[in-house]
């Protein structure tokens, strides 16, 4: 649930919480901002990929086992996509499995990284390779977490929803033009503003809860929603780009590879939008492949790879590394 503001955020965790133990597994440059909001015992990550790891997941359990929490804790995550990953990631092998609630407070959270049950952390620099699907009990988020970020952790988010919508057809432009237009301080002060930002943000959501329900194993139409993320993961881990960043780029490879005649669209409204469309110049080739070799959705030696064939025309293709 996306709450309008503070004070419906706040009773909406409260019933969505009860009258249970909460560990809230929160990031702890959000526990200086909004630490107040939270009056549950606090366990506080860094929220960096380099520590989004099996080491950072020991070291809460630890944490854990030193609080005498049992399985009937409910674990909070609050923060953004790693925190919300590795608070999962905890609550599906702690004592087998307890449960667990999330309150992303980032626009790429609250787009993605929350929804859809996926948690995991990384190893040896590539993403997510250990994990689980686990659903939460539940997503809860306002827009009011957006006042403090930086203009840069919005251009994260925003490539997730733009993937969305290029994905049903829906809202891309729009989105695209209501970004470009306007930074997220003058949406949050501004009412109509500030409705249509909900507006978008809800129907991202929407674009991928449905995706979900249909396919939650990701054997099926659930790949979809990696558009980009191929291309994109590679870029991460040879280059540390940002996430957003690398797949917008991804969503750029994802139409060149199938010579799609939307690709000056899709192209024109993402650098509209501040994101990059173009693999950096002196990337490895080599080093791109090693990276595509490992992953996830590799399988019989091909990836298995989104390609964008136009805007609400998404489909995947097995390839060859080659190709």
């Amino acid at each position: 649930m996306l709450c309008s503001d503070f004070k419906e955020f706040r009773t909406q965790l409260q019933q969505s919480a009860g009258t249970r133990r909460v560990v809230a597994i929160i990031d702890r440059k959000v526990e200086e901002l909004y630490g107040n909001i939270f009056p549950f015992e606090k366990i506080g990550v860094v929220a960096d990929e380099r520590y989004k790891t099996m080491q950072t997941v020991e070291e809460v359990i630890q944490r854990l086992l030193t609080l005498h929490a049992d399985r009937d804790v409910l674990l909070l995550g609050v923060g953004g996509g790693i925190t919300t990953d590795i608070c999962g990631f905890v609550a599906s092998i702690y004592k087998r499995g307890v449960a667990c609630g999330l309150v992303p407070t980032t626009l790429l959270g609250m787009v993605d990284a929350a929804i859809g049950g996926k948690n995991g952390v990384n190893m040896l620099g590539y993403k997510n390779m250990l994990g689980t699907i686990r659903q939460p009990e539940f997503v809860v988020s306002t827009i009011d977490f957006l006042s403090t970020l930086e203009a840069v952790e919005v251009r994260q988010g925003l490539a997730e929803m733009l993937k969305a919508f290029l994905i049903s057809g829906k809202h891309f432009e729009e989105c695209g033009a209501f970004f470009a237009d306007h930074g997220v301080g003058e949406m949050l002060e501004d009412v109509a503003k500030r409705s249509q930002l909900q507006a978008f943000i809800q129907s991202a959501v929407a674009v991928k809860e449905g995706l979900v329900r249909e396919d939650e194993r990701d054997n099926g139409v659930r790949q979809l929603l990696n558009l980009g993320h191929t291309f994109g993961h590679a870029l991460e881990r040879c280059t540390g780009m940002a996430h957003g960043d690398a797949v917008a780029i991804g969503m750029v490879c994802a139409a060149k590879c199938v010579n799609s005649a939307d690709t000056p669209l899709i192209t024109n409204v993402l650098q509209s939008c501040g994101l990059p469309v173009e693999i950096p110049a002196g990337v490895s080739r080599e080093a791109m492949l090693e990276a595509m070799m490992q992953d996830k959705k590799r399988a019989d030696g091909r990836c298995r790879v989104v390609v964008l064939e136009r805007v609400g025309r998404v489909a995947v293709r097995e390839m060859d590394l080659s190709e």
